[in-house]
């Protein structure tokens, strides 16, 4: 696996940034915050569990789902999430990849010593993605753990639907936190993506 860097390091004050609240924001910038955010497991309670009375109707799913729909081709979203050197644009500072089933990646962040790991489980371009997801120990205070992420990709005739669904998760603090990651990066994906 080569690895690839993000080139967004040589445009950290470039005005191609993003205005966040009347805040002029560089892409590099917005990375730095999704990045500690990962780290950052968000102070949320996950639900009491329901009595033995209520467990035949409430069950609780703690899935992340997120949607996006773009006026590029299924192609385009699809490679920006497997080829290193478009997901460094818009994702970690580094990657190395092996995008086949049973293959691995790695990616972190420069300046951070921790990498997020997983293995390929479903490769069907442009249609559908699935990985694990492992992030470093030093994310969750209990110990990590593996989770997995399934992306499909919707033909819309002309424009392309993706929807991401992160589950696995054993508490709800660990879920709030990635939403908020993945509804980050997912806004840098979009401006890569336009601005191509």
């Amino acid at each position: 696996m080569a690895r690839r860097r993000s080139d967004l390091t040589s445009r950290a004050g470039d005005p191609k940034g993003v205005r966040i609240g009347g805040i002029e924001v560089t892409y590099r910038q917005t990375a730095v915050v999704m990045a500690s955010v990962l780290l950052g497991v968000a102070s949320v309670r996950a639900p009491l569990p329901a009595s033995p009375q209520q467990g035949a109707f409430v069950e609780a799913e703690l899935v992340v789902r997120l949607t996006m729909e773009l006026p590029v081709e299924a192609e385009v979203m699809f490679d920006a999430w497997t080829t290193a050197d478009e997901l460094v644009q818009w994702f970690p500072g580094w990657a190395e990849m092996t995008v086949t089933e049973g293959g691995e990646y790695r990616f972190g962040w420069d300046g951070w010593e921790e990498e997020w790991v997983g293995t390929y489980i479903e490769v069907d371009r442009p249609e559908r993605l699935v990985f694990t997801w492992q992030p470093p120990a030093a994310v969750y205070p209990d110990g990590a753990y593996e989770t997995t992420v399934a992306l499909s990709f919707e033909d819309l005739d002309g424009a392309t639907r993706m929807t991401l669904e992160h589950s696995g998760f054993q508490g709800g603090g660990e879920m709030e936190s990635h939403k908020e990651a993945w509804s980050g990066y997912l806004y840098n994906l979009r401006a890569y993506l336009l601005q191509r």
